[in-house]
């Protein structure tokens, strides 16, 4: 049953120019693709959504629609986009689910002196992330990788990437591609190049950074709780092993390689400090609700760069959920890395 809860409500000037942008002057096949599979519509108005977000909402502080309240309210004014006897709210779930199997591609972007890498924070929560997003229908994960950076960090990074450089991993049963990108000056600029998604963009010390969840002595150097790295912990322990090749004199290829085998034959945590970073969308609830505020935030700074020795004290401390982070054993995982399948 989806939850009926109070939210914003889109002006019909924005919702005809949504509708007529992403949805009415669709091409012929994409209409075609989406009378047969009414799922594929919910990529359209993903599109239309991300719009909103970046150019529909004048005052960042109030807030606005989330995805699901944006389909409702499309479905509600434009009701013909919906055939004749489909439950559009399951086809959403439906989606969703697809959705998140999505597999993404980042970058582990490391500054000159291989001690620092470049994490981004979302604009509406705490957790800090490799920049990066979710690949695109028939788009490669390098150009997915390319694109997402340049949008999340100002960044042009499309000639820097090695396609075979790169460590997999997997959360949630989703495929996490990063390809690592060395040598970039920490004077670098940094700028988003989209609205309302990516709240801060700051250099991280690589031997601060945890490297499983419940690394409590390391996140005290960074006073934040652990669960706002769950999407970086994966990468952490390889990525150090790495380093530690590369300085000693191996190129990148025999680094990455001597790299793996030393985080897979190495068990020194227990096997219950493995994680699934994804809680299961099978259980997944659907709510029409508004996206957060940012006045919501408790403790947070409304800039998008720190320099690299600037305190982040104010991150992850109060005002936040604990995150839901599953631990299982269904399949056999290097428990280092937390997410290599063997």
């Amino acid at each position: 049953m989806i939850a009926q809860e109070p939210f914003h409500i889109v002006p019909d000037n924005i919702l005809l120019h949504l509708y007529t942008r992403f949805i009415l002057n669709i091409p012929d096949e994409l209409k075609e693709d989406c009378a047969k599979n009414f799922v594929r519509i919910f990529f359209e108005v993903e599109r239309a959504h991300w719009f909103y977000i970046d150019y529909c909402i004048e005052d960042p502080s109030v807030g606005g629609v989330d995805m699901f309240g944006l389909t409702q309210q499309l479905f509600e004014k434009f009701p013909s986009i919906v055939p004749k006897g489909i439950n559009w709210q399951e086809k959403f779930v439906e989606w969703k689910k697809y959705r998140g199997s999505t597999a993404t591609g980042s970058m582990i972007i490391i500054d000159e002196h291989h001690k620092m890498i470049l994490l981004v924070q979302g604009f509406y929560g705490n957790r800090w992330s490799l920049p990066g997003g979710k690949i695109n229908q028939d788009e490669s994960l390098v150009d997915c990788a390319s694109r997402e950076v340049m949008e999340e960090t100002g960044l042009d990074l499309a000639n820097r990437i090695l396609p075979s450089l790169y460590i997999d991993r997997y959360i949630g049963g989703t495929l996490r591609r990063a390809f690592i990108v060395e040598g970039l000056p920490r004077t670098s600029r940094l700028k988003p190049g989209t609205k309302n998604e990516i709240e801060a963009i700051t250099w991280f010390g690589i031997a601060d950074l945890p490297t499983h969840i419940q690394d409590i002595a390391t996140m005290e150097k960074l006073n934040s709780r652990p669960n706002n790295f769950y999407l970086v912990i994966p990468f952490i322990r390889q990525l150090r092993l790495y380093i530690e090749q590369r300085l000693s004199g191996k190129p990148p290829g025999l680094a990455l390689s001597e790299s793996e085998r030393l985080c897979c034959n190495s068990m020194s945590y227990p096997v219950h400090l493995q994680h699934n970073a994804v809680n299961s969308l099978s259980n997944m609830k659907v709510n029409a609700t508004s996206t957060p505020s940012k006045k919501q935030k408790k403790n947070k700074k409304s800039n998008t760069s720190r320099s690299p020795n600037q305190s982040i004290s104010e991150d992850g401390k109060t005002g936040e959920k604990s995150s839901s982070i599953s631990f299982e054993l269904s399949s056999i995982l290097c428990t280092n890395c937390c997410g290599l399948k063997r």
